[in-house]
């Protein structure tokens, strides 16, 4: 198998003929060779070129659904060869076939006798002149005759299901006259547009609406509601041509109807004089353990689809036949529906000699017995798991599984992946499998198959909590370090509803735990990570985990997260968050593999980075666990270090990594193998749908796809409030050897967090320099403040303090202040404004306080200006170093910036598009709604890439996921109730309106160059909008909470 993640360079070169011409000769080459003579060093390059090839001309989302379907391993596989029910892979993996190209291989892959007719037929006539008559399309039309039931009897050829489905639409309303047609909710009949316009699921129509009119959808199997649906159209003069229908839904989960009503719905069709078009695509030849699935009920529709089995699994062929009364409407103009490639010679031999197999084989009988024993052993094991498989059914051997939440569902299909077994999950409806096995399956198959799913139901563990826990495990984990002791309690209703969950319940804990004026590295000191309630659902973007605790670097309360999937296995593994406190006597990991949870020894890894620590432990532990871990920065204490996660993703404000070295804890890994369960999945999964199409894919938050965070790097250069040369200028000269374009042209893919699709993370290759990202935080702070406009410097610069645990804002603000200081002449650091060389040196030795410089350095940019008589120079806020956004440029950062909880933080309220910078009243109104609106936002577990997500869509998934109403003034007030709290927590920890400042550097220094050429920040505006916060606010003018307020929040 080949990473997906492997980095690959894009050769594509706009057109090139000549490599055109290359390209194809080299696949020729090889589809000629015969395949034991193809090495396996060259099918592993096929492997490689096929994941590029889908990534940069077929389409990426499909490597994404790999991923999912291989539980997250990274791994794609690349289909080669197979015989009857194995399939084998580039690389002579094997793989049990039960999904049988959704219906395509009835007869197993590769039957001998069809490839032989097909082989024949090759040689003697590929194609048809398209003026001759043709025998085998004659023949196979009379053959289909003589099989269908009631007057079938003519037919047309196509090479898909979705074009037989258009064709009888057409027929349908070219012999009626009329528009109209009633379809079944969560039925499936293709994704062109006709047949589309029949689909009963919202997530594929939605986005190509509007489709044809007068299509109207009825529920399965409920005759009462297609008679009503019936009556209706006929009363307001909805003329409609025909019911379209499965007999059996198989893309829904193998459902079957009720005894009474196909025959329902043909009474109903005659009643009305209406036609009935039973779509036989998947249920057809054999499948169901009938010829045709209408002869389970002995019904005789007036037109009938066929398609996947129809061509052998060999040519692509399809088709839809119906009766002479109905098709002479297509005999005066025989050309009123043709095709150049449907049922040409080679598909109808494929299909002619696959119905001999079905009949010599007598594959129906065969589907009939197998698909019983399949069901018998479906429901032994539904008994011995009934957490877990919540339903089987089907006929034959089209069949389903339906769990109880579609994580579980997810689990399943990838660890039969894992397992070598080849199945899906259903397009709609995610909690549901199907299986479609060759006809033919050897018995040993499937019983080695239902082994396989007995192993993979062992391995799952569902969430902890009650059944009708919702979108929250309910669990919270407790870790006490000192006496090695671990538990779990159940999270209350009420701080639930109070603090949503993430931030909020994280602050809530915090407070209630730790003494606000304890010392942040001692023991006393505890941290709480904690997951929104809808992380590890298929909200995008919801997989966000938060951090909180009482900052070494501020000494105030702070929050730092990340997104990536730890926060999902966390709660598959059953728990929403957790508590550490105390101090371990040894290096320890906590190591959580769902209900068992140990600590155990980490002396191997400690001094190492965090890319080897990660490598460690998933060794140790689970591939498919997620960690977060510290490197030596966390070990030594250095109060601006990270904790990271899958190599790239830092909680990298505020010291977090250097609280987990205080505890000599280094690091946390978890494998969670349950889900997380939601009140309705249907209607849940419509509001991610809706809000996906209309919300986050629209232009305001593409731009995270097109071109990630790098693209900023314009647009602050452009606003002249770009962070240049330790913050004395606003525009960077270098700034085009930093910017997307420039991280465009050697980008080589991209990567997404749990459950999203914008794929921000850009992975990029430069002279052997591979890293995720730069972002756009690192491309100024360790870039233009550095007066650094090498890129691969900036690349090699975000990889060492990735891998060393420091945060990337913060060294390249210390390390831009120590240049500033060199060339002022007040300290010799040996580095100055753009050394490339030298200040790659400095991480190690911060990271480690190796050297003198090294320990000056890690001591952060306020102590170090004021080390060396330059705290003018430092730029900061509560000591954290500044952002990459000049608070000079923009009242509304500067107000932000200075009241924020943890610092100079550009994510309590980012006012950069805000119409007037420097309008004291809106500025102040606007960082007041920010800092509210994005307390709700961390506390959901929202990325803040989705940048036009509101209270309401926020209310409208909560209200779906727990089943019981949730507004957005509910939310809004549970925001301001928490920026509240942790407004109390440092008030208690001496800090007050004279700490809501930003350093002498932004407030008495001026802009160097660019539009804001001489501005420095108004301190008397300044402390007008600090008042009018506090008075919008409910606080008094030292910045305190009013006891009026407090009560108001339910915080006294």
């Amino acid at each position: 198998m080949i990473d997906i993640e492997e980095y690959h360079p894009d050769d594509y070169k706009l057109r090139d003929i000549k490599a055109a011409k290359k390209e194809a000769d080299e696949i020729v080459e090889i589809i000629l060779k015969p395949t034991r003579e193809i090495t396996l060093k060259a099918r592993e390059e096929i492997s490689r070129k096929t994941v590029r090839n889908f990534r940069d001309h077929i389409n990426k989302g499909f490597l994404e659904y790999r991923k999912s379907v291989t539980e997250a391993t990274g791994f794609a596989v690349t289909e080669w060869t197979g015989q009857g029910s194995i399939l084998v892979d580039a690389l002579d993996r094997e793989f049990l076939d039960l999904l049988g190209g959704f219906g395509l291989y009835s007869y197993g892959i590769r039957h001998p006798k069809i490839v032989a007719a097909v082989k024949a037929q090759l040689d003697r006539s590929p194609q048809y002149s398209q003026e001759m008559l043709d025998p085998l399309r004659a023949q196979l039309a009379k053959v289909l005759a003589l099989l269908t039931p009631g007057k079938i009897q003519y037919g047309f050829f196509g090479n898909s299901g979705t074009e037989a489905v258009e064709g009888a639409m057409k027929l349908a309303k070219l012999y009626t006259g009329r528009k109209g047609f009633i379809s079944m909710l969560k039925g499936f009949h293709g994704k062109t547009l006709g047949a589309l316009s029949l689909m009963g699921k919202r997530s594929y129509r939605q986005p190509l609406l509007p489709l044809l009119d007068g299509v109207r959808q009825a529920p399965f199997g409920d005759l009462v509601a297609l008679e009503h649906e019936l009556a209706s159209a006929r009363a307001v003069g909805d003329d409609i041509a025909a019911v379209v229908i499965e007999p059996i839904q198989g893309e829904a989960g193998a459902i079957v109807p009720p005894d009474d009503f196909l025959p329902g719905v043909r009474a109903l069709c005659d009643h009305y004089d209406i036609l009935m078009i039973a779509d036989e695509v998947q249920t057809g030849f054999g499948r169901t353990g009938e010829l045709f699935g209408v002869d389970h009920w002995n019904v005789q529709p007036d037109i009938m689809c066929f398609g996947k089995a129809l061509g052998g699994g060999v040519v692509p062929m399809s088709a839809f036949m119906s009766t002479p009364e109905i098709w002479k409407c297509m005999e005066p103009n025989p050309f009123i529906h043709t095709t150049t490639t449907g049922g040409n010679p080679l598909a109808c031999a494929s299909a002619l000699a696959a119905i001999s197999v079905l009949l010599e084989e007598d594959l129906t009988g065969q589907a009939k017995k197998k698909g019983a024993y399949v069901l018998e052993k479906l429901g032994d094991l539904q008994q011995r798991y009934p957490g877990i498989l919540a339903h089987k059914r089907g006929l034959g051997l089209l069949l389903g599984m339906e769990f109880h939440t579609d994580g579980i569902g997810y689990k399943v299909a990838s660890g039969l992946f894992s397992r070598g077994v080849i199945t899906a999950g259903t397009l709609t409806n995610a909690k549901n499998i199907r299986f479609e096995p060759a006809l033919n399956v050897p018995w040993t198959i499937l019983d080695e198959c239902l082994n396989r799913i007995e192993d993979v139901f062992k391995s799952i563990e569902l969430p902890k909590g009650k059944p009708n826990e919702y979108l929250y495990t309910g669990q919270l984990l407790h870790v006490d370090l000192t006496n090695k002791k671990i538990h779990s309690t159940t999270i209350p209703q009420t701080l639930r509803k109070k603090y949503i969950g993430g931030w909020g319940m994280a602050v809530k804990y915090i407070t209630d735990l730790v003494d606000p004026k304890v010392d942040p590295l001692s023991a006393d000191n505890a941290f709480v990570v904690m997951t929104g309630p809808l992380c590890g659902t298929l909200v995008p973007t919801s997989s966000r985990t938060c951090l909180v605790s009482k900052s070494p670097k501020t000494g105030t309360i702070f929050e730092s997260n990340i997104g990536g999937s730890f926060g999902p296995e966390l709660k598959f593994a059953g728990y929403d968050g957790i508590v550490v406190t105390g101090k371990s006597d040894t290096p320890v990991y906590l190591k959580i593999v769902n209900s068992k949870v140990t600590l155990e020894d980490a002396s191997p890894v400690m001094g190492k980075g965090i890319f080897q620590t990660e490598n460690w432990l998933k060794k140790q532990v689970d591939y498919e666990a997620k960690t977060l871990a510290i490197g030596p920065a966390g070990e030594n204490l250095i109060e601006f270090a990270c904790v990271g996660s899958e190599s790239y993703r830092h909680m990298g404000r505020g010291g977090a990594g250097a609280i987990f070295g205080s505890k000599n804890l280094k690091a946390i890994v978890v494998r969670g193998t349950g889900g997380v369960q939601v009140n309705e999945i249907g209607s849940f999964y419509e509001k991610v749908v809706e809000h996906t199409s209309n919300n986050l894919l629209t232009d305001e938050n593409l731009w995270a796809y097109k071109h990630g965070t790098a693209m900023l790097v314009d647009v602050t250069n452009e606003m002249g409030i770009h962070p240049t040369r330790n913050f004395s200028k606003g525009v960077s000269n270098g700034r085009q050897k930093l910017n997307s374009e420039a991280i465009d042209d050697i980008k080589i893919g991209d990567r997404s967090c749990a459950s999203c699709p914008l794929g921000c993370g850009k992975f990029t290759s430069l002279n052997g320099t591979q890293i995720e990202g730069p972002e756009y935080e690192t491309l100024c702070l360790g870039g233009a403040n550095c007066e650094i406009d090498d890129l691969e410097s900036v690349m090699k610069f975000n990889r060492l303090c990735d891998d060393y645990g420091l945060d990337t804002m913060s060294t390249g603000n210390i390390i831009g202040l120590a240049m500033d200081i060199t060339e002022s002449g007040l300290h010799d650091y040996g580095v100055r404004f753009g050394d490339k060389e030298h200040y790659l040196e400095l991480i190690e030795e911060i990271a480690t306080r190796s050297t003198q410089r090294g320990r000056d350095m890690a001591m952060g940019a306020q102590k170090l200006g004021e080390k060396n008589g330059a705290a003018d120079k430092a730029a900061h806020s509560k000591n954290l170093e500044m952002p990459a956004y000049d608070p000079r440029g923009n009242y509304g950062m500067a107000l932000g910036y200075a009241t924020s909880e943890r610092g100079a933080c550009h994510l309590r309220s980012f006012t950069l598009f805000e119409d007037q910078p420097f309008n004291v009243k809106e500025m102040t109104r606007a960082v007041i709604n920010n800092q509210n609106t994005n307390a709700v936002k961390w506390s959901m577990g929202l990325c803040d890439f989705w940048g036009t997500v509101n209270t309401t869509i926020m209310a409208d998934f909560m209200t779906k996921g727990l089943g019981k109403k949730v507004s957005a003034q509910d939310l809004e007030k549970a925001g301001e109730r928490i920026w509240n709290l942790a407004r109390l927590f440092n008030q208690k920890a001496g800090f007050s309106a004279k700490d809501d400042v930003l350093s002498d550097k932004l407030l008495n220094k001026a802009l160097e160059n660019g539009p804001y050429e001489g501005k420095k920040i108004d301190q008397a505006a300044l402390t007008q909008m600090k008042s009018l916060l506090y008075h919008l606010r409910g606080w008094d003018t030292d910045g305190q909470p009013s006891e009026e307020k407090l009560e108001e929040l339910d915080l006294l």
